[in-house]
Parts: C-alpha cells; sequence; structure tokens
C-alpha cells in the first residue's frame, strides 16, 4: 500500500511539472511556428510533446525552433493543437493568427461548370480581394483577381479549363492581411487529351493543342516554362528530361 502511494505521488509530482498552450482555429493554408527555448536546467528544451487534433505529432524536440506542420489537413479544417512544456519555461506561438478568424467572412457554396465558377459569401468587407487560383503542373497558379464590393454575396468568373484534370480554388484576403481559401473543386474536361513529340528530340517539342508547360531536368530543377504549341529545346545538354503540362509530366530524350 505505502508503495503504491508512492508511486502516485511521483506520478502527480511529474504531471504537476508539465504545463500546456491550446491553440484552436481553422487551417487556412498556413502552418504554425514556435520557439523552443533551453529549459531552466539548461540541458534539455521546453517542449515535451505536440499534439494535433488529439494525435502526437512531435515528441521533445530538440531544436530552438520547430513548424507545426498543418497541410496535410483540408482548408477550414478544425485546428486543435497542444504544446506540452516543462514548468518555468515556456515555449512562445510565434504566428498563432493564422488559425484564427478575426471576422466574420465565410465562403457559402462553390461550384464550377463547364465556362464558369460561382461562389456565394457572407459577411464581406469593401476592398477586400479574391484571388482565384488554378492548379496547374503541380502548383497553385493565380489567374484572375477581383476586388469585393461590400454587399455583393455572390460571384460568376468564367475560365479557360485546360484539357483532362482541373481543380480551382478562391482566396478571399482582407485589406488587414488575414486570408480564408474556399474548397477546392474539380472539373474534368471531355476535349480530346494534348499530347506531345518527339520523345526523341534534337530541337524542338511540338503539342497538338496550345498548352501551359515546365521542362525540367532529373533533379526537378525547371528550366523552361510557357505557354504555346511548341517549344525550343535545342540549346540543353544531351540527356533525359520531363515535360510538365495539363497537369501530367512525361519524360524526353535530347540527343
Amino acid at each position: 500500500m505505502r508503495f503504491l502511494l508512492t508511486i502516485c505521488l511521483l506520478l502527480s509530482s511529474f504531471i504537476s511539472l508539465a504545463e500546456e498552450i491550446t491553440l484552436k482555429g481553422t487551417y487556412q493554408g498556413k502552418n504554425l511556428y514556435v520557439q523552443n527555448p533551453f529549459s531552466s536546467n539548461q540541458t534539455s528544451y521546453c517542449t515535451e510533446a505536440v499534439y494535433l487534433n488529439g494525435k502526437l505529432i512531435l515528441q521533445s524536440p530538440k531544436t530552438s525552433s520547430y513548424e507545426i506542420n498543418l497541410s496535410k489537413l483540408a482548408i477550414n479544417a478544425p485546428v486543435d493543437v497542444k504544446i506540452i512544456y516543462k514548468s518555468g519555461c515556456k515555449p512562445k506561438v510565434i504566428n498563432p493568427y493564422v488559425i484564427k478568424s478575426t471576422s466574420g467572412f465565410k465562403f457559402i457554396s462553390f461550384t464550377i461548370d463547364d465556362k464558369n465558377l460561382h461562389w456565394t459569401v457572407e459577411s464581406e468587407s469593401a476592398n477586400s480581394v479574391y484571388y482565384v487560383e488554378h492548379y496547374v503542373n503541380n502548383n497553385w497558379t493565380n489567374i484572375k483577381v477581383l476586388t469585393a464590393q461590400s454587399g455583393q454575396i455572390s460571384y460568376t468568373v468564367p475560365v479557360n479549363h485546360n484539357i483532362g484534370a482541373n481543380s480551382y480554388r478562391i482566396k478571399h484576403q482582407e485589406k488587414n492581411g488575414q486570408i480564408a481559401y474556399s474548397q477546392t473543386v474539380a472539373y474534368n474536361s471531355t476535349q480530346g487529351m494534348i499530347k506531345f513529340y518527339p520523345r526523341n528530340v534534337s530541337t524542338k517539342i511540338y503539342f497538338t493543342g496550345n498548352v501551359s508547360y515546365e521542362i525540367s531536368d532529373s533533379k526537378k530543377q525547371i528550366l523552361k516554362k510557357g505557354k504555346g504549341k511548341e517549344v525550343d529545346v535545342s540549346t540543353l545538354q544531351r540527356g533525359v528530361y520531363y515535360v510538365s503540362f495539363d497537369n501530367r509530366t512525361e519524360q524526353f530524350l535530347k540527343k
């Protein structure tokens, strides 16, 4: 009995030495960054554990700062972060505001058809800005910018789909810099798929339609990019290269 009492006292003493920071909000496309000083005994760092939505993601990070990666969450998904740290030694979250919404703005709907994007919002502020983003060649690319008018709740914007799979999202930015993202919508264009030729090339690559493209080497370094029906690769050294277009990547040989 005395042994069990001793164990309980030791456990309660250990628990009392740990404290907690809690952050709650929604994911808006940015990660959290934390300063992590030495503990008072100068032998270890403050943070003992970091939990994201109830799951342990970091344990006793041995660095003076660290990143809490939220990128696997969907935009607007709930974020619940708990940082367990040693008593008397408190980490500092540098940018807690990136998961907190201080305005009442929110997206109500976001849909797509063969020619247009449509979205509705509420609590829009005047002179805030909408950025229409298209996922092209593994990157989100801004294709249109609109200045909001206070009180307007619905928008329709024409877009030119690439052949094949297309993904779009809307970024809304307040005058104070606060950002909110819509959900991502997808559209598959049923036009004929663009192809390229030749695969063993000396001077130029040709596409069967007008397309945005990127040429990269084996280290994924982008060497050329543009839009058109052909691209001059005569200055490239001999070897294997990659051409990205229409959200896919294919290989070719420069002779």
